[in-house]
């Protein structure tokens, strides 16, 4: 697997690569419920927070630019949307921009978190409300977050086959694209085969309880503020 794929765990000594992966996945669910709800102006503040993290772990933007494209496209996409029905400037870009910022979150998250620690982490916090079927929720969490990068690679690598013998979707739209479905599926699903037989070699067990990370005061005391930033925005909606 290419080291640019997006949403593909990337080794590296950052604080945010040390957190405990539940602190950053509740980090996450708070980032995105506030700017889901936020006004136009805290929203572009706390996308340009992020922006700054993603900058201060030396987040690879070059390397990861070709994949995020999509998710440009579907940013612009929002953004027009969102001007035609409000016809306010500033809402639709806060659109598009949270929309870019909830994807950069997530995509800390997966670059500084293997799926494994993920999947331990949440099954081991979970297993104490739902007992051991956390272990196979965490599970099937970490074969998600596996599968999206697999996925982007395959997408990526049928575009390099069409490109490289010149085809074109504007010729022929409607086959082009069934053609370039179909390819990208059957590969798909040959890599998820290949993947699931590499777990059951190693007798993969999804419900099995494994040790989960161990937690930090940093973690604690960042859990611990965004139950508090969570409660204050339940509390005080209207406040930003």
């Amino acid at each position: 697997m290419a080291e640019g794929v997006i949403f593909h765990y990337r080794a590296s000594d950052s604080f945010l690569s040390r957190m405990n992966p539940n602190a950053k996945l509740l980090s996450l669910l708070v980032f995105s419920a506030m700017v889901s709800s936020a006004c136009p102006e805290a929203v572009l503040g706390l996308s340009a927070l992020m922006l700054a993290l993603a900058i201060c772990i030396r987040l690879p933007f070059r390397a990861y630019l070709k994949e995020g494209v999509f998710f440009i496209a579907v940013a612009m996409l929002m953004a027009l949307s969102s001007a035609a029905e409000t016809g306010d400037a500033m809402i639709a870009m806060a659109s598009g921009i949270g929309f870019l910022a909830v994807v950069l979150a997530s995509m800390l998250l997966a670059d500084t978190t293997m799926p494994d620690d993920i999947s331990r982490s949440l099954g081991s916090a979970l297993s104490r409300l739902i007992g051991k079927r956390a272990f196979t929720i965490a599970a099937a969490l970490e074969m998600t977050i596996s599968m999206i990068p697999i996925i982007v690679d395959c997408t990526a690598s049928m575009f390099e086959a069409r490109r490289s013998r010149s085809a074109s979707f504007a010729r022929h739209p409607l086959r082009s694209v069934t053609e370039f479905s179909i390819a990208a599926v059957s590969d798909l699903v040959s890599r998820a085969e290949a993947y699931t037989d590499a777990l059951y070699a190693r007798g993969y067990d999804a419900g099995a309880r494994r040790g989960a990370p161990s937690y930090r005061a940093g973690d604690v005391a960042v859990i611990i503020g965004d139950l508090a930033v969570l409660a204050l925005w339940m509390i005080l909606p209207h406040a930003i």
